[in-house]
């Protein structure tokens, strides 16, 4: 009886997370379409971060970490999930994180779905998003991450 509460209680987490998302990018999807024409480029896919002095991805030997953002920003989307990924052979962990794309702002912001005794996403970094060529660069404060788009030999 206990299970079945704790699954229902995270289906509705999840569901109130997602319905709060999808309300906060149906205000956004006029905005959405500009990305393109502001930054110089797309952002979708899966990239691979080259650079970062964040400690929110620290770079460290013989670990690398990609972030797949499926169809990215495009007209009518400028919310999802990214599949956070931080391999350190063999080994390669995983996570789920929600993303969503302010365009007055040009930043983007990356958090968890949902998190223990909470009703709604807890953010984890807001960044301004800068599209250079087939890379992005995440800025906050002093800090910066650096991405490339991810060659499929890489993963």
């Amino acid at each position: 009886m206990s299970y079945t509460i704790c699954m229902k209680t995270k289906i509705f987490k999840t569901l109130a997370f997602s319905s709060a998302v999808l309300f906060a990018g149906s205000l956004q999807v006029s905005q959405a379409a500009d990305i393109s024409s502001r930054s110089g480029g797309e952002f979708r896919g899966i990239y691979k971060i080259a650079s970062s002095n964040d400690p929110i991805f620290p770079m460290q030997e013989k670990q690398e970490w990609f972030l797949d953002f499926g169809a990215g920003i495009k007209p009518g989307r400028s919310a999802g999930s990214v599949a956070v990924s931080l391999r350190q052979n063999p080994n390669v962990k995983v996570r789920i994180m929600a993303w969503q794309y302010f365009p007055q702002k040009g930043q983007i912001l990356l958090g968890n779905p949902y998190a223990e005794g909470a009703s709604k996403a807890v953010a984890r970094g807001a960044w301004d998003l800068l599209v250079k060529g087939d890379g992005v660069i995440f800025k906050r404060g002093n800090y910066e991450v650096v991405m490339h788009r991810a060659d499929p030999a890489d993963y």
